[in-house]
């Protein structure tokens, strides 16, 4: 049978497995780089109310470092590079090998139908040629750097011609993002950036599923089919398939988890983790803030069934029916999910307004939750170079008061 695990067991080894038990002792650049390892991806997103969420899932596990130290991973060091995965993500450039075969089998799709066809006008293949070349003997070019021909311009996404060609380039590997400047790609030719990206790819689909599935339960701790599929984006029947084969040859260890109604599996290099885990060892002692886009907090239904945290982002919701706030970030309190922050970083000013704070129902507004709260606060205006903090509303509203103390 089966071996079950309580749900409170299950929730400490996803913590740990996160890199969000404990600080590590520095901030440093190879620091930023194991972190990264370990959570195998970290999704980028433009939104930047607060910092934007690749710097932030990084706060939350080495605590202040210098943001440029991450952005020297991408360049000049090349220890990264960036790719659809989960979304768009930065990878650690050891595993490029391991996704060459999906990158490589998206260039077998037809162009007809596809998303970007209408984008690119009515010569798909001449544009996709004219951006190609000229990046060619140009060097990393910028989607700014290619003039729009359209007398008019759309909604947000209604893209140049260049800039759905630039997409689909980088989308197929044909073109790697060489850095990002101020946020935005510049693109070169991918064996100018990465060379191994030149080779034919040493894996196959199938070899990619097994990976991914494994990577995907190490990097959870302990995860269902479901939680797995998401990870890498992985269709979910064929993610159960290949777990179910995994675990026949002994890959993966099949496990219950308190609670839940799928069979979960753990990676059996973290067995002996398990067992100390069980023994009362890695009791997460952190406080922190999560992205909304934070690994931890990718499967919503995996958030509610491990910390009983029902989490929306409600950013793409009218101002009017929002319950929680724009960007809302969920406090995580010693490997227990506690509370929800909706913080906006007044950069002029240097104020961190907080615009709602709120603790779940039912969590008991103590010192040590206060104090370590105000630890997260105090970390998170420091690396926003704010002097100045206002919370506009709490919840309950004595919260507001202990904070500010």
């Amino acid at each position: 049978m089966p071996r079950t695990i309580a749900l409170d067991t299950a929730r400490t080894l996803a913590v740990v497995k996160q890199g969000l038990h404990q600080r590590p002792p520095a901030a440093d650049k190879e620091t930023l780089l194991a972190a990264i390892r370990r959570i195998g991806l970290l999704q980028l997103d433009t939104i930047h109310v607060v910092a934007r969420s690749h710097y932030l899932v990084m706060l939350s596990r080495v605590g202040l470092y210098d943001p440029a130290d991450l952005d020297a991973l991408l360049y000049p060091d090349r220890l990264l590079f960036e790719q659809w995965a989960h979304a768009a993500c930065l990878i650690p450039v050891e595993d490029y090998a391991h996704l060459a075969p999906v990158i490589h089998a998206r260039r077998e799709r037809p162009l007809y139908g596809d998303w970007s066809l209408k984008r690119l006008g009515d010569d798909p293949q001449g544009v996709l040629d004219a951006v190609l070349d000229r990046i060619r003997e140009e060097g990393a070019l910028g989607s700014q750097h290619f003039e729009d021909p359209r007398a008019q311009r759309g909604t947000w996404w209604d893209w140049k011609p260049a800039k759905a060609a630039l997409e689909v380039l980088f989308e197929r590997g044909h073109l790697m993002v060489d850095r990002r400047v101020n946020f935005h790609r510049r693109y070169d030719l991918a064996e100018r950036v990465l060379p191994a990206s030149a080779a034919p790819p040493r894996y196959t689909i199938k070899d990619w599923r097994r990976w991914a599935a494994l990577r995907s339960v190490s990097c959870l701790g302990v995860g269902t089919a479901s939680h797995v599929s998401d990870y890498y984006r992985q269709n979910k029947p064929v993610a159960r398939s290949t777990l179910d084969r995994l675990a026949a040859e002994g890959a993966a260890v099949p496990v219950e988890v308190e609670g839940w109604k799928e069979t979960a599996y753990l990676h059996p290099d973290d067995v002996p983790l398990l067992d100390e885990i069980e023994a009362g060892a890695h009791r997460p002692a952190l406080t922190t803030f999560l992205s909304p886009f934070d690994n931890l907090t990718w499967h919503r239904d995996r958030l509610r069934d491990l910390f009983g945290l029902y989490y929306r982002i409600e950013m793409y919701t009218p101002a009017k029916q929002r319950q929680y706030g724009y960007y809302v970030m969920p406090i995580l309190h010693q490997g227990r999910m506690v509370g929800r922050l909706d913080p906006k970083a007044d950069r002029k000013s240097g104020t961190l307004i907080v615009r709602a704070i709120y603790l779940e129902p039912g969590e008991a507004l103590t010192d040590e939750l206060v104090a370590g709260i105000a630890g997260a606060l105090r970390e998170f205006m420091a690396f926003h170079s704010s002097q100045t903090l206002v919370i506009e509303r709490a919840e309950p509203a004595e919260l507001r008061a202990a904070l500010l103390a």
